[in-house]
């Protein structure tokens, strides 16, 4: 499962991220497996696309996560 589209959100501080179309997602949650939640799971998209402050977002959205809505997933892998 992987973004069908860019998806823009703002997250927490940092105002908007965009996470590129593409992106490989996962149902993982901290307390398991939940098919209605599409956390962003490959994170190496943000060393090219926030260089400045990459090591800090990696840090947040590891722990915090970003939820990607159902109408910018693509189910078909």
């Amino acid at each position: 499962m992987k973004t069908n589209k860019d998806y823009t959100v703002s997250f927490m501080h940092y105002g908007n991220i965009t996470v590129p179309k593409g992106t490989i997602l996962t149902h993982e949650t901290a307390m398991g497996k939940d098919e209605n939640i599409h956390f962003v799971s490959d994170l190496r998209w943000i060393k090219t696309s926030y260089p400045d402050i990459a090591n800090i977002l990696h840090h947040d959205l590891y722990y915090h996560g970003i939820d990607v809505p159902k109408e910018f997933v693509d189910y078909t892998d």
